[in-house]
């Protein structure tokens, strides 16, 4: 077992032991947010027929019509019917936006640029052969790919399926995480706080981080610093692709999970990253599970989370598209500690003169869970840098997306 390693490392090692979880077939009106498992080619062409884009009059244009033009109303055509009327010379169809360009005609012009009496049209305003038509098949074509495997299938991309009649996708399935909170001062919420206890906030934080990572969330409740219960917890979570705990991860004589885990019958990949917060989190794996100690103090979970976990389960849910890597931000605040550890410190994002600013949260301790709370920046302080001054350049990242 690899002891206080980088976090690039870290990640090297862990995810190059996960495969992509089974995928699924799901009607669209149940895939968003999901990963697409598959190329998805559209079965028709989009607009599957030349139509018009606005409200005038469809005719036979050459590029020596008079001005003014006087056409013949022969037919009206509203969107979604369609006309077998030929359109010739002198004639034209009154047309509405959307509707099916009539056979014969090669232009639209404007309602507005036109004036009518009875069933004659005068164009004010001639326009030129094609004017005003979207062809069949101008935004797609029939075979065209529409989305490749690996997409996170936002609202538009489900109703790019809908607009070519795709009523049903492949999807890789949500990854099932199993979630334990481990220590004997643990209590959860709803029942007075008993001396010397301390309500548990991870077993929340975390769930809701998992959700919006598009994850099944099975939680444990509060398990004791005993390896026996540990155990029989993690019993508990055994058909879960991923386990996630927080607690008892650390040197002292309670802090026995990556024991526990060995025990479990883990291969124990690290123990110790080398950046704060978050030290002694560890990586275990068992057949295909992937087991994250995170330590107990909430704020080094989160963080722990974003940097060392979100990545692993992106790649479990199928996710083509890279993360966004670090980019620079000028310091809006200064941080007075120094240390030898690599330090990421929790930062709204300013803008100021059309530059990104990070403006560090009042306090960055690893137990303070406010701290996280209108964060939007991760910023990469490197080991042995020294006191953080304002104006200085640094590297961040951003948080996964959360309402301030």
């Amino acid at each position: 077992m690899k002891v206080m390693i980088q976090l690039e490392e870290a990640l090297e090692i862990v995810l190059a032991r996960i495969q992509s979880v089974e995928t699924e077939c799901l009607p669209i009106a149940n895939a968003y947010h999901r990963v697409l498992a598959q190329d998805v080619a559209s079965q028709i062409a989009m607009p599957p027929f030349a139509r018009s884009p606005l409200d005038g009059y469809a005719y036979l244009a050459t590029e020596v019509d008079p001005r003014p033009l006087q056409l013949e109303v022969v037919s009206e055509i509203p969107a979604g019917t369609f006309s077998d009327r030929v359109i010739g010379i002198g004639e034209t169809a009154k047309i509405f936006t959307g509707a099916p360009i009539p056979p014969g005609a090669n232009c639209v012009v404007r309602m507005e640029d036109t004036e009518s009496l009875g069933n004659k049209v005068t164009i004010l305003r001639p326009v030129s052969p094609g004017s005003n038509i979207v062809h069949k098949g101008e935004e797609i074509k029939e075979g065209d790919i529409l989305l490749r495997q690996g997409f996170y299938l936002s609202p538009p991309a489900i109703g790019l399926f809908a607009a070519v009649g795709l009523d049903q996708v492949n999807v890789f399935r949500r990854p099932r995480v199993g979630l334990l909170s481990t220590g004997s001062e643990l209590m959860d919420v709803g029942q007075p706080l008993k001396p010397g206890k301390i309500y548990n906030s991870n077993s929340y934080t975390l769930r809701g981080m998992l959700q919006d990572a598009g994850c099944e969330v099975l939680v444990i409740p509060i398990v004791s610093d005993e390896i026996e219960d540990t155990l029989a917890a993690l019993e508990k979570v055994a058909e879960a692709d991923v386990v996630i705990t927080t607690g008892g991860a650390s040197v002292g004589d309670y802090d026995i999970m990556r024991h526990a885990l060995a025990q479990f019958g883990c291969e124990m990949l690290f123990w110790k990253l080398n950046l704060k917060p978050g030290t002694p989190a560890s990586v275990g794996q068992k057949g295909k599970q992937i087991f994250f100690s995170l330590s107990g103090n909430p704020a080094a979970a989160m963080v722990t989370f974003e940097l060392l976990v979100r990545p692993v389960l992106r790649k479990l849910t199928g996710r083509s598209t890279p993360e966004e890597g670090e980019f620079p931000v000028k310091m809006a605040s200064s941080f007075g500690k120094t240390g030898k550890q690599r330090r990421f410190l929790r930062a709204q994002a300013v803008f100021k003169n059309g530059e990104l600013w990070a403006d560090l949260a009042p306090a960055q301790g690893s137990g303070i869970l406010r701290s996280m709370i209108g964060s939007h920046l991760l910023v990469d302080v490197p080991e042995n840098h020294g006191a953080v001054e304002v104006g200085e350049l640094l590297m961040a990242r951003w948080i996964a997306d959360w309402e301030s």
